[in-house]
């Protein structure tokens, strides 16, 4: 290089062609990971929905309403069985499950696999075990939500709804209601039969021992009055219409407020002890009021309520009462001198006797429709 000429600086031909090859490359390895984690991601988002799939199907399998397969219309626990089925949404699932066992088993494993094809053409699955346990569904609900048979209320005190609510609670499956110093009334928490009748004061379990065993049902609710009209002072009720019973226990007493125990003006409470042969037996017929003497002119009301779903025409207080095989609470009436049949409380109540020597019943004439005692 001579003298005083400068120097020159530069990238040759082959200097270029190897940066941009490296761009090159570093761009594809950029694109290609990009791709990857686009696949990752979507196969992520498969996998969720194929175990979505999947404990669908296993909670469909547990959601039997009946055990007994009965005309195959409902999903039961009998017809639980193995099968397969197809869905597309973020891509094509074959999902199938398997059940091991037999439907004698209390237990039975069940096998889910939910398969699909990813974007990148490759087989994926996924696969999800679990137990199914064979229980009525019936009696989960009364566990979670304690039912009476058939009804859809809550029982008060966790007992069967015929057990009058002030009764205590005995702490052995049974509660008992002290109508007098003389006379008990014992209930099976459960069925709410009156098991046992006691002539005494009842003050804990070991006293029923000395009870009298019965197999019985209660007849019980309130009696008021409207008007100014005064309570008859032997007001009694008369079960000689009935039939199907072996004997009939019937007392009248002062109603209580269920919460301070006051005594209510205006009101009776009545419970009736009705025994049968055996428990389950039916009883019918038709209550009458007793006690009013003749010289007072009364209308005995009758509530009788409205027809409702899961209530029967006895529970209605729908009379004479036929078949009865269930003890019967909030049998309710209303004594009157007016003329009609009051309405209370926007409910109208129905004449059930006419207790007035000049005005008796078209159907008996007052000395049986009211009777003395």
């Amino acid at each position: 290089m001579s003298a005083g000429r400068p120097m020159r600086r530069g990238f040759t031909l082959i200097e270029a062609l190897v940066a941009v090859a490296l761009v090159g490359l570093g761009l594809l390895a950029l694109a290609m990971t990009q791709l990857k984690l686009s696949q990752g991601v979507d196969l992520a988002r498969q996998r969720g929905e194929a175990t979505r799939l999947a404990q669908q199907r296993i909670e469909a399998l547990r959601s039997y309403v009946s055990i007994a397969n009965v005309g195959g219309a409902a999903l039961s626990w009998d017809g639980l069985a193995g099968g397969t089925d197809q869905t597309s949404t973020s891509a094509a699932y074959t999902r199938s499950w398997t059940l091991g066992g037999s439907s004698t088993d209390l237990m039975r494993q069940v096998n889910v696999s939910v398969a699909w094809t990813d974007r990148a053409g490759r087989a994926q699955a996924v696969s999800l075990d679990s137990m199914i346990a064979r229980t009525d569904p019936t009696d989960v609900g009364l566990l979670g939500f304690p039912l009476p048979d058939n009804t859809t209320l809550k029982r008060p005190k966790n007992r069967n709804l015929n057990i009058p609510v002030p009764a205590r609670d005995l702490g052995d499956g049974q509660s008992v209601t002290q109508i007098s110093n003389t006379f008990a009334v014992v209930f099976s928490n459960n069925s709410g039969y009156v098991v046992k009748t006691c002539g005494f004061v009842v003050t804990n379990a070991s006293d029923l021992s000395r009870c009298t065993a019965t197999n019985a049902y209660i007849l019980a609710g309130y009696i008021s009055m409207s008007g100014n009209a005064a309570m008859p002072g032997g007001l009694g009720l008369n079960l000689g219409l009935v039939t199907g019973v072996t004997g009939t226990t019937c007392s009248v007493t002062a109603a209580v407020n269920q919460s301070s125990g006051a005594v209510i003006a205006g009101y009776k409470y009545y419970l009736c002890v009705v025994s049968v042969a055996t428990e389950g037996q039916t009883w019918a017929g038709r209550v009458r009021l007793a006690g009013m003497a003749s010289g007072t002119d009364y209308l005995v009301c009758r509530f009788q309520y409205p027809s409702a779903n899961g209530v029967t025409a006895n529970q209605r207080n729908l009379q004479p009462y036929a078949a009865v095989a269930e003890s019967l609470d909030n049998q309710n009436y209303v004594l009157t001198t007016a003329s009609s049949c009051p309405t209370v409380s926007g409910l109208a109540t129905t004449l059930h006797q006419s207790c007035r020597s000049s005005n008796p019943n078209a159907n008996a004439n007052r000395s049986t429709d009211c009777p003395a005692t």
